[in-house]
């Protein structure tokens, strides 16, 4: 494989696509009408996709046509978890997935309360208070102005996300780099790196290939008296 890589012509390498950040989502922001159906959905599906370490194609769907829901997220998919120190997380259940398929087991995503504007949840309240999606519907459904209740499709959301990046000169920014941009801001708030890989039961590290701005996330650990001392004191196992 090494080898292959090596001689691949130059050309049909891609360049390393740009991270997303919360500055830039909230940049986004300034742009949408969140009182706007497709509007509020579109920018929910992406503080969910960002917060959540996930791929859009999780939570949108072919076309507007091909939804089911035995196959795609419902609003019946979303719950909430709240632990014995009274965290609350926000859990989405999907039912089936590329690499979930075989065991028929599905798959969830994580997402919780972030402090100031590039907050997830009241994004997705928000997008709730406005199409009012129903239990059996799709999570990300909107409501057209036929008052026809649509699920976001990811062309939808790719589309508004490109014309979003054009519009602020970010022509390297795609829809599909949300996965491995949130993966990089937790990194970036000392997440350790195993946490990472649990909160998305990632079995490898191949994600962090993908990753931007290495020294900022090593620079935590890397100090003279490092930053996390203490929480790394309590939970990483002694030495015999």
């Amino acid at each position: 494989m090494e080898g292959a890589a090596h001689l691949a012509p130059h050309s049909t390498k891609r360049p390393q696509r740009d991270p997303f950040t919360p500055h830039i989502i909230i940049l986004f922001k300034s742009q949408l009408n969140l009182d706007d159906p497709l509007e509020a959905t579109v920018y929910a599906c992406i503080m969910v996709c960002f917060w959540g370490v996930t791929r859009v194609g999780k939570f949108t769907v072919p076309s507007i046509s091909t939804f089911n829901p035995a196959k795609h997220i419902t609003r019946v998919g979303l719950t909430q978890v709240t632990d014995q120190n009274g965290l609350t997380v926000l859990r989405f259940y999907l039912l089936w997935t590329k690499t979930s398929r075989a065991s028929g087991k599905g798959e969830s995503v994580q997402c919780t309360q972030q402090t100031g504007p590039a907050d997830p949840i009241a994004t997705l309240d928000n997008h709730f208070r406005i199409n009012s999606v129903a239990s059996s519907k799709h999570l990300f459904s909107w409501t057209h102005s036929s008052s026809k209740r649509c699920p976001l499709s990811k062309k939808e959301l790719t589309s508004k996300i490109n014309k979003l990046a054009n519009l602020f000169n970010l022509p390297n920014l795609k829809g599909h780099s949300l996965c491995i941009s949130g993966t990089l801001e937790y990194l970036l708030q000392g997440v350790p790196f195993d946490v990472i890989q649990s909160h998305r039961c990632w079995a490898g590290s191949a994600f962090t290939l993908c990753l931007h701005k290495h020294a900022m996330i090593l620079a935590p650990y890397l100090q003279a008296s490092p930053v996390l001392e203490p929480f790394v004191r309590y939970t990483q196992p002694p030495i015999r």
